[in-house]
């Protein structure tokens, strides 16, 4: 308050619980307290001696007068002894709660303390924006404020002890008065209305009357004081604050608001159903319990720069729901100043960049569920790309593969779960020693693919693999484990820009066999020369068709488990190639280079065929299997002779034929959707069973799983994956699980990995599943010591990151 800064003497002002709303300098100088020490406390906590009960009857009494105290004050800087206080009440609150006015006397002062109070209280009357008059039981006005006497234009000569009706006419407020005065005025009831009246230059305008009945010193009820506030401008800003309440409610985006100091004040309903938390459950805190880690500390401090400086800052960044999902939101974080430009809050506003289900289905297919790097696909469609604008630029380019030493010991000794932590810090570390431009990728458990563009020497290569070593020379800490962590690399530099991407990822993993040889933490750096490149690819070809004869490809099996006992009820086969001189390659790897160069269709039937006799062989000696399951490649779809052969291959081992499984990706109904139906119904009449696998990636119709005869539904792995965590990928399995089962179809579930993913999707209807809980893939004398039936062991096995 104003005025109170003017007192010579120390003064305060306590509200009607009794608490310091305002001190003037004079006080503060007097004590030697800082505003802080005193605002918002009550003033018993400064001086232990504060009579409450005085001062609540002051506060109540029925009619005005005063009250004083000697109190001592603790805590004080200045040591001044008693001090004597007195307290008069006014009223000053929109809600018409009484306040006290307090002020600190000189002993000789208190015999003329009523009048010293009584000026003051009127100069804060007089200084009220406020309308302010007292009028009697007759309707005569006796006083009023400035405020009043402006409105009216009017001088106080001119109204004192006239009428109200003389000065106001029939206007609202003098209806409002007239009726109080006539019904209300003794009940010593205040009375408060809402008017709307005219200005003299004829605007209209809202405002708020209160009545408050006066009495003398014997308690009679002499007049009433009328006090009128304007509430236009306050009725147009509650509109408005109720019109962005409305907008900030419904609106898609979650909205979070931070005070000056990062510290959270509100959050709005789409809030909660993004992050998962409530608001109670974040008022109070910072908005770091959203942090899912995976930006570094400097990520954060450039915002915050950026903020400072502009006031807006806008882009992508990862956070972490409630249930532990980590999801990218675009954010915008907004700077709001007052009037005197100091910052007053912050408000984010941002959108779930996952919600979007083409968006998340892109996601999904192009991008590691673990490290939340792009996968081997999308990796491969980034090199093509750099190859091509290195070509148009003439600036060579790097491939880099990093493959982690000892991965498999650690993951096996430690557990998965460590093993995926580790994973995810290795990930964010060789993110934060490269450029933005460059591109990182998980390209299969324990290795990582790198593209470095316009690299113009094999020296500065090495550079970056050196420090790519030296930024895993520092133990990890992975839940109070201290993992040391070290890398082969394999480096292909094509400085001429001829190469293709097969060439480029064969020198690579070239390079990468030498440095295993010399040891763990190495690197090696193949030039890919023209020649060379075509050369290395047309070698990898030629092993690729020659290791059918020389027996380089096995079979693994894989097992397919009832999630409720753990049991095996089927097996998966799986092809693999063990190659002398390259060593075992990756599927991954391999068999897109076998599709490229014409050779899928002749390897598939190859696997097939060995399938069948090894299922034949095990059925006529007596071991159980259950479910038997093949993928087939498109190559081999599309040649359209597919169950002729098979007709051929079950009739050499009729055993098989009523428990064969063939597995079909499900991308293939809409790509060869005539072909599809003409092998499936072939598949049908042979007795074979069909399963459509990677679902929940891409569109799938209800109608062509009706029409088709499909029996089994494989959901993708990527959604299994991240289960209970993400619930996004939840109820996409559910809407899967339901629509099986409105289908008739049995559901298998990829990727189960936990005890805890088990248990959920036995909830939701799934029965079958596969993954790293039931077993690691094994060769055929391994699986069949394993494939006795075994109860569900609760401890699980891992097979791989």
């Amino acid at each position: 308050m104003p005025l109170l800064s003017a007192l010579p003497m120390g003064a305060l002002i306590l509200d009607h619980q009794q608490r310091i709303i305002s001190v003037n300098p004079a006080f503060l100088a007097l004590l030697g307290y800082a505003d802080a020490q005193v605002l918002g406390r009550s003033l018993a906590d400064l001086a232990h001696d504060t009579d409450t009960q005085l001062l609540t009857e002051l506060l109540n009494s029925p009619q005005p007068r005063d009250a004083y105290q000697e109190l001592h004050f603790v805590n004080a800087k200045v040591k001044t002894g008693p001090l004597s206080i007195a307290f008069t009440r006014f009223f000053e609150d929109t809600k018409g709660l009484p306040r006290l006015l307090s002020i600190i006397l000189e002993h000789a002062q208190r015999a003329d303390t009523h009048p010293l109070l009584a000026h003051y209280a009127n100069d804060i009357v007089s200084a009220s924006p406020d309308r302010i008059a007292f009028v009697d039981r007759g309707g005569c006005v006796k006083a009023a404020n400035a405020s009043f006497l402006n409105a009216i234009k009017r001088s106080h000569d001119e109204i004192l002890d006239h009428n109200f009706r003389e000065i106001g006419n029939d206007d609202p407020l003098t209806a409002v008065l007239d009726r109080y005065l006539r019904d209300d005025l003794d009940t010593g009831q205040i009375h408060v209305e809402d008017i709307r009246e005219t200005t003299l230059d004829g605007a209209s305008r809202d405002a708020e009357v209160r009545l408050f009945p006066h009495r003398d010193a014997a308690g009679w009820v002499t007049g009433v004081v009328v006090n009128i506030r304007q509430t236009t401008i306050a009725r147009d800003t509650e509109l408005r604050l109720l019109q962005s309440a409305a907008v900030y409610a419904a609106t898609a985006e979650g909205v979070l608001i931070t005070d000056a100091a990062g510290y959270i004040v509100a959050s709005n309903p789409a809030f909660t159903r993004i992050t998962g938390y409530s608001e109670s459950e974040v008022l109070g805190r910072k908005p770091n319990l959203l942090n899912s880690h995976w930006h570094p500390q400097s990520y954060f401090i450039g915002m915050w720069r950026l903020l400072a400086r502009r006031g807006v800052w806008q882009g992508e960044i990862w956070n972490r729901r409630k249930d532990g999902e980590i999801y990218l939101q675009k954010l915008t974080i907004r700077r709001v100043l007052d009037a005197h430009g100091k910052v007053v809050n912050f408000v984010g506003v941002f959108a779930d960049c996952n919600h979007a289900p083409q968006r998340r289905a892109d996601y999904l297919i192009h991008y590691d569920a673990l490290t939340k790097l792009p996968n081997r696909l999308l990796f491969e469609s980034r090199l093509e790309h750099a190859i091509e604008l290195g070509h148009r630029k003439a600036s060579p380019l790097a491939l880099m593969l990093f493959d982690l030493d000892h991965f498999s010991y650690i993951n096996s000794s430690l557990g998965h779960l460590i093993g995926d932590a580790l994973l995810r810090a290795i990930a964010l570390r060789l993110r934060l020693a490269i450029r933005s431009s460059d591109t990182l990728a998980r390209l299969r458990a324990d290795q990582f693919g790198l593209i470095f563009e316009d690299i113009d020497r094999s020296e500065e290569i090495e550079e970056i693999a050196r420090r790519l070593q030296a930024t895993l020379s520092t133990d990890i800490e992975v839940s109070n484990h201290r993992i040391a962590s070290t890398a082969c690399i394999g480096i292909a530099f094509d400085a001429s820009m001829k190469s293709d991407r097969n060439a480029l990822l064969a020198h690579a993993e070239s390079a990468l066999r030498q440095a295993k040889r010399q040891g763990i933490n190495g690197f090696r750096i193949s030039p890919a020369e023209p020649d060379e490149a075509v050369s290395e690819y047309q070698s990898l070809i030629e092993r690729l068709r020659s290791g059918l004869d020389k027996g380089e490809y096995r079979l693994i099996y894989r097992p397919r488990a009832n999630l409720e006992t753990g049991i095996h009820v089927g097996v998966e086969v799986l092809l693999r190639w063990d190659q002398e001189e390259i060593g075992t390659m990756p599927p991954e790897r391999f068999l897109p280079l076998a599709n490229e160069c014409g050779f899928m269709a002749e390897l598939g039937h190859w696997a097939l065929t060995v399938a069948c006799r090894q299922f034949q062989h095990w059925l006529e000696n007596g071991l159980s299997i259950g479910i038997f399951s093949v993928p087939v490649s498109e190559a081999l779809l599309v040649r359209g002779t597919l169950p002729q052969t098979l007709e051929y291959l079950l009739t050499e081992n009729p055993l098989a034929a009523s428990r064969l499984d063939l597995a079909f990706n499900g991308s293939l109904l809409q790509k060869h959707p005539e072909q599809i139906a003409e092998v499936f119904e072939g598949l049908c009449r042979l007795g074979v069973s069909i399963t459509l696998d990677e679902i929940g990636i891409g569109s799938l119709s209800p109608l062509a799983l009706r029409r088709l005869p499909i029996k089994t539904l494989r959901i993708h792995r990527n959604f299994i994956e991240s289960l209970p965590d993400s619930r996004d990928d939840l109820a996409v399995v559910q809407a899967l699980i339901a629509m099986a089962q409105a289908l008739d179809l049995e559901i298998l579930a990829d990727g189960v990995r936990t005890d805890e993913q088990r248990q959920l999707l036995l909830t939701i209807g799934c029965h079958q599943g596969q993954g790293a809980l039931f077993g690691e893939p094994l060769f055929r004398p391994h699986f069949e010591h394993e494939s006795a039936p075994k109860p569900f062991a609760l401890t699980p096995r891992a097979l791989e990151n």
